[in-house]
């Protein structure tokens, strides 16, 4: 009954902390794009497969999420925060190898950690990648001890987590090298004669298993079908991102991560390393998890692309790990000096999440603190803007707005149910509420007249912390207050807005070139 009960308290800790104040948010530029596009699919039934945009699994999550709850900022993010919440039940699932108490722990770090916290509340596909990848492990774990129905849970499993992000296949290769290691690690002869005969044993188990997997991912890349030559989507996911990594599209220096991951996951990584120092003997899982997770950590440090979110995919490995030293170290054989390092990360790792998803979740220039594994943010300030324009529907004017430049992501999803040009506008047009980039501004002030005001506030905004070498006190004056020591970057949006007191405007309507020819009008 306490076992129960310590899990439902746990599940109910993860749906309030991924669920509360979800919506809140302003919404980043790739987030706006992902809710737009399942939008449309969801409205319109318009999806093709683009891996600029990553797997088609998110897409049809939320499509499903506005078909069941309504299109809002939170159901938008529900899919993703619901996984999140999912990741406590992975752990629970993994008991027969972690033990409940191990188990129990994971699920808390997983709860806790700042990186699975904050990117478990945004529309991006790398907790929902992580949690189909992990469940996929656990159900392997299942089908080697003895589960046949486990090859085919597995199989569809690890075609979720095909169909969500291409992390997937640098996953696949580093699971493969880390099995590798585990082999050479306990005895090459032995592992490769005992695996072989394993896997003739199970053969039909792990055809069944790929199969599932195949149809799963191809049956959502290509759309239930409707795009068949879609089947080809590794080659087409492949060969984009290896361009991409190549060109360093998003760069930055090798060491991009490490800093970040000690800053926000320092307890999963000094509690799995203390535990596998002081292990006496180790398994073959938890050797596979320590390769995994420093593999990892290699390999996003070799990789072109350097985006926080990725470190995601980092820290994941060394989390159970982490959650046998928490249940060691708390169990009543555990030692007290332990028991207070381990109390005091803890207490430390819930301050660190819940200040970075809740309290200095968006940037600014305006505002006097930042994340560092926050990436280019778009600017709260943006919100009053958009309510200035959800204010004016069904006011009669058409269009409320005119949309041009950088603003167009997020404001595509923001106001998806407003009339609104989507473009800088033409002369004669006067639309309550006009958005342009700061060196458009002039020639758009030409075509609306006069009776405009401005502003320009700003759009999306970032921290670099790489472009200077702080001193000991600055990085010491940033842990404790988070004030960075370089200034915020910020990309700003003119804001024009028509002074009160005008008719309001109506979109020229396109007269058919039947009725004009008839009424002898002649197009200019």
């Amino acid at each position: 009954m306490k076992r129960r009960a310590a899990w439902l308290a746990l599940l109910l800790l993860a749906a309030g902390l991924h669920l509360w104040r979800l919506e809140v948010r302003t919404f980043h530029h790739d987030e706006s794009i992902h809710a737009a596009l399942s939008w449309d699919l969801a409205t319109k039934g318009e999806y093709r497969y683009d891996p600029t945009y990553h797997g088609p699994l998110l897409y049809h999550l939320t499509a499903a999420s506005y078909h069941l709850l309504g299109d809002s900022d939170f159901t938008a993010r529900l899919p993703v925060a619901l996984a999140g919440i999912l990741m406590v039940l992975v752990a629970w699932s993994a008991r027969r190898w972690l033990g409940e108490g191990g188990a129990w722990w994971t699920g808390l770090l997983f709860t806790i950690s700042p990186v699975f916290l904050y990117y478990g509340r945004f529309l991006r596909m790398d907790v929902l990648e992580a949690l189909f990848a992990s469940a996929a492990l656990v159900a392997f774990g299942h089908a080697v001890a003895g589960s046949s129905r486990a090859f085919v849970v597995c199989g569809a499993l690890a075609g979720l987590a095909l169909a969500t992000k291409e992390n997937v296949y640098v996953t696949a290769f580093l699971v493969t090298v880390a099995l590798a290691a585990v082999a050479l690690r306990l005895g090459p002869r032995s592992s490769l004669r005992t695996g072989g005969r394993w896997v003739w044993t199970h053969r039909w188990g792990l055809v069944a298993a790929g199969s599932t997997a195949l149809v799963v991912a191809i049956t959502f890349y290509t759309v239930f079908f409707k795009w068949p030559g879609d089947w080809n989507f590794p080659l087409k996911a492949i060969r984009y991102w290896w361009q991409q990594h190549s060109i360093e599209r998003v760069g930055g220096p090798w060491w991009y991560h490490l800093p970040r991951l000690v800053q926000y996951e320092f307890l999963p990584l000094a509690a799995a390393v203390f535990y596998m120092l002081r292990r006496g003997r180790r398994t073959a899982l938890e050797l596979f998890l320590f390769s995994f997770g420093l593999l990892s950590i290699a390999m996003y440090a070799y990789l072109g692309e350097k985006t926080p979110w990725l470190e995601v995919h980092q820290v994941w490995a060394f989390i159970p790990l982490a959650g046998l030293q928490l249940a060691r170290s708390f169990s009543p054989t555990g030692r007290r000096a332990g028991r207070i390092a381990l109390g005091l990360g803890l207490a430390a790792t819930l301050v660190v999440s819940v200040t970075a998803a809740f309290v200095t979740d968006e940037i600014s220039p305006n505002l006097p603190r930042v994340e560092s594994f926050i990436y280019v943010q778009t600017c709260p300030e943006l919100k009053g803007v958009v309510r200035d324009g959800l204010a004016l529907k069904g006011s009669g004017e058409d269009p409320v707005a005119a949309v041009g430049g950088e603003s167009g992501w997020p404001m595509t999803w923001y106001w998806r149910h407003l009339p609104v040009w989507w473009d800088v506008p033409r002369p004669g047009m006067r639309p309550p509420i006009v958005l342009c980039d700061p060196d458009q501004e002039p020639e758009v002030r030409r075509r609306l007249g006069p009776n405009y005001t401005s502003d320009r506030i700003p759009l999306r905004a970032w921290w670099s912390p790489e472009e200077k070498r702080p001193t000991v006190g600055e990085v010491v004056r940033y842990l404790l207050t988070r004030k960075p020591w370089t200034p915020v970057a910020a990309v700003y949006v003119a804001v024009l807005r028509r002074q009160p007191g005008e008719v309001a405007s109506v979109r020229p309507a396109t007269v058919p070139a039947a009725l004009a020819a008839s009424l002898g009008v002649v197009s200019a």
